[in-house]
């Protein structure tokens, strides 16, 4: 299955609205410049992008194309229209729009990054699914789903690869399966962390078979208190880290030949991992009370 090409090269699918227009220009801006190999965005509004949004968004990230969120509403509809529950969380949700719409749009592949993902220096073969690979992720610091560990011994359909982070997605469009997507939104008890309910849908697709995930040597998710360094490939600035994009920002290095990107298999969860995962946030929650408390 050849990958979806647009008139500049690869098409890079993204999601994002007015807030997060300052971002996508650093962010979808070192994509375009560090990658060895030519890309052409494809942006999906979320509904509140502005003309003059637009208008930025077209001078400083070479002319994206942009979805408009009724351009999307129009073009899903006929795929939707069995699935009530996937049309409901796509009302509900503007994760939905990179969970449904991205991957129904994008032809054969799809080939996505978020907005909040800083590029450090030349890069190649990112996007690039290995032979058997249905899809490929970023990987996380921790197993960031929204069911619990009890979930996955009751329920054989929750199949997941470990520690999925959806910064960065390349999925072969005919895993996507709505009927499967439908079960698991459809259960209030598999959105405890409604945050991390798209992620885990992915991670769901993902877990399908052959699914790898990216050396997160080269692609991570920074440390808080991380002090910036050039060595990483790419940076994911998700919410917890945000504050810290503008001190890595400057740290960027455009010399060099493009370093080629590396993945791996990914590893099945298991609900001990999940178990492992949920103890771990139980205690930061414990510590970080115990610290606030008034000295008795």
């Amino acid at each position: 299955m050849a990958p979806q090409q647009a008139g500049g090269g690869r098409r890079i699918a993204s999601l994002l609205g007015h807030r997060q227009v300052d971002m996508a220009v650093l962010c979808l801006g070192s994509l375009l410049r560090r990658s060895a190999e030519p890309l052409a965005l494809r942006l999906h509004d979320d509904g509140t992008l502005t003309e003059a949004d637009r208008e930025r968004l077209a001078g400083e990230l070479d002319g994206p194309e942009v979805v408009s969120r009724a351009e999307a509403d129009e073009r899903v509809a006929d795929a939707l229209a069995p699935y009530p529950i996937l049309r409901a969380y796509r009302r509900e949700s503007p994760l939905a729009l990179k969970l449904v719409d991205a991957a129904l749009l994008a032809g054969e592949e799809l080939a996505y990054c978020d907005a909040d993902v800083l590029f450090l220096c030349p890069f190649a073969g990112l996007f690039r699914l290995e032979d058997g690979a249905g899809a490929l992720f970023m990987s996380d610091r921790q197993n960031a789903y929204s069911v619990r560990s009890w979930h996955l011994l009751r329920h054989r359909r929750l199949r997941l690869p470990r520690r999925v982070n959806t910064g960065i997605v390349v999925f072969r469009t005919a895993a996507w399966d709505p009927d499967l997507l439908s079960w698991y939104l459809a259960r209030p008890e598999f959105a405890f962390a409604p945050v991390w309910r798209e992620q885990t849908a992915w991670a769901l697709l993902g877990g399908k078979g052959g699914c790898r995930l990216l050396d997160p040597a080269q692609v991570a998710i920074p440390e808080l208190e991380a002090a910036p360094r050039l060595g990483p490939v790419a940076l994911h600035f998700v919410g917890p880290v945000r504050s810290r994009l503008s001190a890595w920002a400057p740290l960027t290095g455009d010399g060099g030949a493009p370093e080629a990107v590396r993945s791996r298999p990914a590893r099945p969860c298991r609900a001990v991992d999940l178990a492992s995962d949920e103890a771990r946030r139980v205690l930061r929650r414990l510590v970080g009370r115990q610290a606030h408390e008034p000295p008795r």
